[in-house]
């Protein structure tokens, strides 16, 4: 093995003995400051404990642990390289600093920890998702309810402490009954929307391209710990409050018209002086072929109305019609708009 290798090695036994200290329950201030040095010592450093947090999170260990959320969230998934990066994790017996426990035996604790059965802890978790175009609504076990939008999935996992919910892609609108002894958490991609009985939208366009719309209540939101800000601060979201999540954070929360952000709920879109390329980029999230408007002549145009969702095509056909734009459709199912 060359110092290279050895090297690297060195930093990915060290970054698990870090993962297994950080999620324990006797962490203390002074653990944290020298991770925070072990940390920023190089970017080979912090390569490491994101690939170690991304191995983590692939076992199932930390999805739907509360304890381990708020440290385990990569920013990178998973390569090639890492399953023999498990191997020697687990077949490496390497002393650790400050008295640690090695990583192998710390790494297995805490796993064994973390999947463990127990009254706190859910061991099933619930998938719901549609298609594109398609709707639906799901209650919940503990009466709340769940809309989804076109092309959209959740995971729902309940337990005697925590309800949690995790918006894979798509978009939700949440009404969630009350119960201050289990908060209702919502994850999207490490960052977390919190509610206790309230009524909120988020939408998630983009990995890291995040709106959530509140209409009832209040909602907190805290942004992807990362390792520039590892325990980043929630913010209050009232009624008619909105704020956007996206590689720079939080956004400041602005006055919105709610009920134009949620339109979808009653099959609707509503566009006022909307750029016609947003517009178009909106629909197509309901067309089962999506269309093209990428024609730098389109950029100029604006459109405003309310449109069907139901029939999305007809809505199409409206908007190329009051602009008198042409659809060019060609063999492989491709369509483009066009003057």
């Amino acid at each position: 093995m060359n110092t290279e290798d050895h090297l690297e090695d060195t930093l990915l036994d060290e970054a698990a003995g870090w993962v297994a200290r950080l999620r324990s329950d006797r962490v203390s201030s002074d653990d944290k400051q020298r991770f925070s040095r072990w940390l920023n010592q190089s970017s080979a450093h912090q390569q490491a404990f994101d690939d170690t947090a991304s191995a983590w999170e692939t076992l199932g260990a930390a999805a739907y642990v509360p304890s381990a959320q708020s440290v385990l969230n990569p920013r990178t998934q998973m390569n090639s390289s890492q399953p023999n990066m498990l191997t020697r994790w687990f077949d490496s017996i390497t002393s650790l600093q400050g008295g640690l426990v090695t990583a192998s035996v710390a790494i297995t604790v805490a796993l064994f920890t973390a999947l463990a059965p127990s009254p706190q802890t859910s061991t099933s978790v619930d998938f719901y998702s549609t298609s594109v175009g398609e709707q639906r609504s799901v209650t919940l076990s503990d009466g709340s309810v769940v809309d989804l939008n076109t092309h959209s999935r959740v995971e729902v996992s309940y337990s005697q402490g925590q309800r949690n919910i995790n918006l894979v892609k798509g978009e939700a609108y949440f009404s969630v009954s009350s119960d201050k002894s289990r908060p209702f958490v919502v994850t999207i991609d490490g960052a977390k929307v919190t509610a206790i009985g309230t009524e909120f939208n988020i939408y998630r366009k983009e990995a890291m391209d995040i709106a959530v719309t509140v209409t009832e209540g209040i909602v907190e939101v805290t942004e992807k710990p990362d390792v520039a800000t590892p325990n980043p601060n929630p913010i209050l979201v009232k009624r008619d409050g909105h704020v956007t999540i996206g590689p720079r954070g939080l956004s400041r929360v602005s006055k919105v018209l709610s009920t134009k952000n949620t339109a979808w709920l009653s099959k609707t879109l509503v566009f006022n002086n909307t750029s016609l390329v947003i517009a178009i980029e909106e629909l197509n999230r309901y067309l089962p072929h999506a269309v093209d408007a990428s024609n730098p002549a389109l950029h100029q145009l604006f459109v405003s109305g309310t449109f069907s969702t139901d029939a999305p095509d007809e809505t199409l056909l409206a908007i190329a019609s009051s602009f008198k734009l042409s659809i060019l459709e060609s063999d492989n199912n491709k369509r483009t708009l066009s003057p």
